[in-house]
This record gives structure tokens, sequence and C-alpha cells, in this order.
């Protein structure tokens, strides 16, 4: 049975809004005033998003990043060279369990994993006398459901993601669980969320 992602996305947004109301600083520059934390790093290399909701038994995390952070480019793939490392890259990320280790007590499985970015499905692109127009920033967006039989034992997640994709530094943390929201960075030497 598919988890209902929109209802992922209605969570992550409030979040999101909720987050931003209480880090606002008045130093900052107010054209980016109404955007989230998401969507205003959504586009610098190196640095990706990734949302988790705890809700039950399922563990739905949700990941938007640049194509660069895990491919290397972001151009559409037409070299041989291109194309296996697209589809490396996609079958790592539907391999999530392999992404993230959970506390082993709880006993989390994957149950559904998708990646989409317009490098995969080579849609949407128009082209001009210069090439490829239209994914100048391309982005890779991947969304992870997981099952644990006890919920309650669910301690942390570990996130491999820097191991996978070398090319990503930061992740930018938003969670929701039953314990409340938090947010936070995670890099190479800190990749461990504690729940």
């Amino acid at each position: 049975m598919r988890y209902p992602i929109l209802l992922l996305g209605g969570l992550l947004s409030t979040l999101a809004f909720t987050i931003q109301a209480s880090d606002h600083n008045h130093d900052h520059d107010h054209e980016h005033s109404e955007e989230s934390a998401a969507s205003v790093a959504a586009h610098e290399h190196g640095v990706a998003s990734l949302n988790l909701v705890l809700d039950g038994q399922n563990v739905i995390l949700e990941l938007q990043s640049p194509a660069a952070n895990i491919v290397g480019f972001e151009h559409l793939p037409t070299s041989e060279t291109d194309l296996a490392t697209t589809k490396q890259a996609r079958h790592r990320l539907e391999q999530a369990q392999n992404l993230f280790v959970f506390s082993e007590a709880a006993a989390c499985i994957l149950e559904e994993s998708e990646a989409e970015s317009s490098l995969f499905a080579g849609a949407g692109v128009e082209h001009d006398d210069h090439g490829p127009r239209g994914i100048a920033h391309a982005d890779i967006d991947a969304r992870f459901h997981f099952a644990c039989a006890n919920p309650d034992a669910l301690q942390e997640i570990e996130v491999k993601l820097f191991d996978a994709f070398p090319n990503t530094e930061k992740l930018l943390l938003q969670a929701i669980t039953p314990k409340g929201q938090q947010g936070g960075e995670l890099t190479p030497a800190q990749s461990v969320i504690r729940l």
C-alpha cells in the first residue's frame, strides 16, 4: 500500500513555516522571507534538504538535492559514462535501506522508494542552437517509506548519503515526530539523526 506522500508535503510545509517563523532573523535579505528553509537552499551545490516524518509505524523521508550532489553534473546525460553514472545513482537512491540505518530494535524495513529528476526522465527539455535548455539547475527528488515493527525503539537513524554521494556536504534536516519538531544540519562528521 502506497503511503500518502501528499500528507508528507502538507506536514513539511507546516514544519518549514514554523521553523522559519521561529528562526526569523531581521538582518537577512527579506527577498527570501517567504521561502521555506528547504527552498532557500534548494540549489546550492553541496547542500541538500532531508525531511522526515515519523507517523505511527511509518517513517517517511524526502530528499531534495541539486543533481550535481548526486551524479556530479546537471546536464542531460548523453555520453555512455554520464548515462551509466545517472543509472547507478538512481539505483543507489532506490536502495534506500543502504542509505538510512535505523536502530536495530525498531525493525524498520523499506516499503517503497522513488527518485525523480529531469536527468532520469529526459522529459521537458527544449533545444536551441546552444544545446539543451530547461535544466540549467537540475534537481533530484527522492522519497522513501520505511515501516517499523517497533517504532518506540527507534532512537536514531544513521544517514549514509554522504558515503554514497560524496559531493553532498551538508543536509538541512527538518523532522516531525511524536516528540515534536526538530531541525538542524547533518554533515559527514555528524550524520546521525537522534530521535
